[in-house]
């Protein structure tokens, strides 16, 4: 089992429709492991899209088969800014008519801001490239990535996780657990299991635990 600890930086502003209160539509403090896996290059997705359905199982089942699991992004630093942005009701024809719905000409946006920094882990069976450069979000934001090989030791007992988890990729069930209410999964934090883990030494004083088996699951 390969290790990599990933650390991505904003070079650009970035948003995700994570959450939307009425007309403010906010970016949450994490990145979910499957807008990951797609910009890390992993896998990939139609680039025009006519039914707008996710195709999750279909893309990522193959890196199950082969080994591949990227965790979702926590931030080690932060900021996040707001803006208002207005939008129009345009119609692509001659006779213009009147709309019959309430359409809003403004909203507010949240976005997680330049130099903002997040942390993130591969888990995989062989060697794996990874880029130096990727984009996130909607607005297909730059951000770039460092990334160090990890030295992985095993355990079994009870451990904790601190480091957010899709709270469907692992079989062993938490027994006490933060959640991160964001689509399409909520994620879990500072998790506590019991059973087989992975532990990763980050540097001499830091590690993390995580449960041996992750994988996509939908």
């Amino acid at each position: 089992m390969i290790s990599y600890r990933l650390t991505i930086t904003l070079h650009d502003l970035m948003y995700y429709a994570s959450r939307e209160i009425g007309r403010y539509y906010i970016s949450e403090r994490y990145l979910h492991n499957y807008a990951l896996t797609y910009a890390l290059g992993f896998v990939h997705s139609q680039y025009h899209d006519a039914v707008q359905v996710p195709r999750y199982q279909k893309e990522l089942e193959p890196l199950n088969e082969s080994g591949v699991y990227v965790t979702p992004a926590k931030p080690l630093r932060i900021e996040t800014a707001s803006h208002t942005f207005k939008f129009a009701d345009t119609r692509y024809q001659v006779k213009m008519e009147q709309s019959s719905v309430n359409i809003p000409t403004f909203g507010r946006i949240r976005e997680v801001s330049p130099e903002s920094q997040f942390e993130a882990f591969i888990f995989s069976q062989n060697v794996v490239k990874i880029p130096t450069w990727i984009r996130l979000g909607k607005w297909m934001s730059k951000a770039r990535v460092g990334s160090q090989t990890l030295e992985v030791t095993q355990g079994d007992g009870a451990f904790t996780t601190l480091h957010p988890l899709n709270a469907l990729d692992t079989e062993l069930s938490p027994q006490l657990y933060d959640l991160i209410n964001m689509p399409p999964v909520s994620l879990i934090n500072n998790a506590r299991f019991e059973g087989k883990y992975l532990k990763v030494k980050v540097d001499d004083k830091a590690t993390r635990s995580f449960p041996a088996e992750l994988r996509y699951t939908f």
